[in-house]
């Protein structure tokens, strides 16, 4: 799973289209900050350092998402602290450029800007990107698994503004992204899909609101993320299709036995309307490959508990159950499936507090390797 945003996007592994290019483009960021705790070490022990420091640096983030295959994202990122004082917990600010490459067949490139404005009040994110995704097609519903190999171009580009409330935890947010998409099978059409077209443009309009009271983006010992999201794709501003999604999602951390931290992941994910199959939503969880198990309706929980060895490092164990339902051009069924696994967690303890690690996860499909930068569910 790819490790997301310093800031309150999902982090959610959404390969496709709009969500790829802001994921991939968020998650490059975020990795810079591992690059800023490693050279910043000794800066940060002298007397005339600055307490955030800006960084120019050269990013290598490691991508292990099974439906892409295992790869990097690299390139120069600019990286500084964000404001402080603002509702939640501290998020910083960056820009840059990267390439991807997987061992998948995966190809892009992508370049982003993530700063705030005005102390915080206001925080914005502007992504375009180029990519190439070679996936699998598994079927429109989760009860098939027909394993066909498709490949996905796609370029674009979208604007996401957040609002703070205040100085409160609050914040609504409006993003607009347009992108043309280009699907192409190893082999035939499969017979469901051939009333869809194999170029798609997916324009649309998204608003959301959510509430941040974490401690820490990177290691949270207590707090929670709420959040609701809708997103439309209306013709009318030159969608090719007319579609809508609704997202929900409640993170909570609090103390567990012992030294330890508990934490659950609960999501709920709405799809309406005539998308392509690969806008629909999937189970997402460690152990199981994006877009495996799509539906219309789909819900997932996952519980992970972490805990401290020493000031360095931390051991967790995480275990999670999705369903996904849905009823498309006849094929109507339903499917439960569960995954979990053990990880590791190293702290670098200086600047921004992130941790590195790897988690093991055993799903349906296998056993799966993630490297994560921060925690596994990062907003």
């Amino acid at each position: 799973m790819i490790n997301a945003a310093p800031h309150r996007r999902s982090a959610r592994i959404r390969f496709v289209l709009a969500g790829v290019m802001g994921l991939l483009a968020q998650g490059y960021g975020a990795s810079s900050i591992a690059q800023i705790e490693t050279g910043a070490e000794v800066l940060a022990e002298k007397k005339d350092a600055e307490p955030d420091p800006s960084r120019f640096v050269f990013i290598p983030y490691p991508i292990t998402e099974p439906a892409i295959g295992n790869g990097l994202l690299a390139g120069p990122v600019w990286l500084r602290a964000g404001p402080a004082g603002e509702g939640g917990p501290e998020k910083p600010q960056a820009f840059g450029a990267g390439a991807l490459w997987t061992d998948g067949g995966s190809r892009g490139v992508v370049a982003f800007d993530h700063r705030a404005w005005a102390d915080g009040a206001w925080r914005t994110t502007i992504v375009a990107a180029r990519i190439d995704l070679d996936l699998t097609y598994s079927g429109l519903s989760p009860q098939q698994d027909q394993s066909r190999g498709f490949t996905l171009h796609t370029r674009g580009a979208g604007v996401d503004g957040e609002k703070r409330l205040g100085d409160s935890s609050n914040s609504v947010n409006l993003r607009v992204f347009s992108v043309t998409a280009d699907m192409n099978f190893d082999a035939a059409l499969p017979p469901e899909l051939a009333d869809q077209s194999r170029k798609a443009v997916i324009s649309g309009v998204g608003i959301g609101w959510s509430r941040d009271t974490r401690d820490s983006i990177f290691t949270p010992s207590k707090g929670n993320v709420l959040s609701v999201g809708l997103t439309t794709y209306p013709e009318a501003l030159g969608a090719s299709f007319d579609a809508q999604a609704v997202a929900m999602q409640w993170i909570t951390y609090q103390s567990g036995l012992g030294k330890g931290t508990l934490g659950f992941n609960s999501r709920l994910d709405l799809s309406f309307g005539n998308p392509p199959f690969y806008l629909r939503p999937y189970v997402s969880l460690r152990g199981i490959p994006a877009l495996r198990y799509p539906g219309e309706q789909v819900a997932s929980v996952e519980a992970e508990y972490r805990l401290p060895v020493n000031s360095r490092w931390d051991v967790l164990a995480f275990g999670g159950v999705g369903t996904a339902h849905a009823d498309i051009n006849g094929f109507s069924a339903q499917k439960s499936v569960s995954a979990g696994g053990v990880g590791i967690r190293f702290k670098v303890q200086k600047l921004f507090g992130l941790t590195f690690g790897l988690d093991f996860a055993q799903g349906p499909e296998g056993e799966f390797t993630y490297v994560q930068i921060g925690n596994a569910w990062s907003r």
